[in-house]
């Protein structure tokens, strides 16, 4: 079943309006507790404090071979303290990113504004550890300068994810092909990997918008080596897939592999960085297709 082409723009504008919207939405809460927590760092408190936070809302980029690879990260700004503050842009090095450009270089964030950005960066998608933004600079009314952590860094994968597949942070192949006497029409084993050798856990699969079961529930890739994960069409064939065509690629929501002991709790690691994640798409072509295909003949 094709996929009509105005459909497929209009859900694919949908996704990047929903991801802009869920961005922004958060921006506010993390701004709040960034700059709550920074406070004491800061040596303010008082009515006048100043407190800013700062937040990926997208990315965009990142398809083809070029090493390493390129990338367009909207930043979001919000001044969450009681003064008028200068953002002096980012630090030019993050971990595995660098900053070539940034729209608009600086600006001036009156209280409860939020300011947005366009990084153009390049990704060193061969790291294996999760990738960061670099700091933002904020220029506070009595001179100083500070360094504020960007959350949501995560999403940086997503550029990754589309580049070629020797950087990529996760890839799939379908261990068995067609459906077999001794499997189900209903289940499907894939195999995932890292060639990087990044550790991920895998925490939902969807195709086309639905959730599919995996089997183990919780699903952590250690390396280059494939693990086999059992997906689990739905019963019967989703209105989604009616309207919009039978889907040929997987979405499946990462995050960082938790790392044995305690969990991290300085200013420079926040914990909640670490359950942002990311999102990344699995091109499996026609052969995700005919599988939901056959398990929605099944289940007719």
């Amino acid at each position: 079943m094709r996929l009509p082409a105005i459909t497929e723009l209009a859900r694919r504008l949908d996704e990047r309006l929903d991801r802009r919207l869920t961005g922004v939405a958060l921006v506010g809460l993390l701004a709040f507790v960034a700059g709550y927590l920074g406070q004491g760092s800061w040596g303010v408190g008082t009515a006048t404090s100043s407190a800013a936070g700062a937040i990926v809302t997208d990315v965009v980029g990142g398809a083809g071979t070029r090493t390493p690879v390129p990338a367009t990260v909207s930043l979001a700004v919000t001044n969450v303290g009681l003064e008028r503050v200068r953002v002096l842009g980012t630090e030019a090095n993050g971990l595995g990113t660098v900053v070539q450009n940034l729209t608009p270089p600086d600006l001036e964030l009156d209280p409860g504004m939020i300011g947005r950005f366009d990084a153009d960066v390049t990704l060193d998608c061969k790291l294996s550890k999760p990738l960061r933004m670099p700091d933002v600079r904020l220029e506070l009314p009595n001179g100083k300068l500070r360094r504020i952590p960007v959350s949501g860094s995560g999403m940086l994968l997503e550029a990754c994810s589309r580049a070629a597949p020797s950087v990529r942070p996760l890839v799939a192949a379908l261990s068995t092909p067609t459906p077999t006497p001794t499997q189900p029409t209903h289940l499907l084993t894939v195999q995932l990997s890292s060639p990087t050798g990044r550790q991920v856990e895998v925490r939902n699969i969807r195709a086309g918008g639905v959730a599919l079961r995996i089997s183990p529930p919780t699903v952590t890739i250690t390396g280059r080596a494939p693990v086999d994960v059992q997906l689990t069409a739905p019963q019967g064939c989703p209105v989604q897939w009616l309207v919009a065509g039978v889907p040929t690629v997987l979405t499946v929501d990462l995050r960082p592999a938790s790392a044995p002991g305690p969990r991290p709790t300085s200013s420079q690691e926040p914990v909640s960085d670490a359950e942002f994640g990311s999102t990344v798409q699995l091109r499996l072509g026609p052969a995700l297709a005919s599988w939901l295909l056959a398990a929605c003949s099944a289940a007719s």
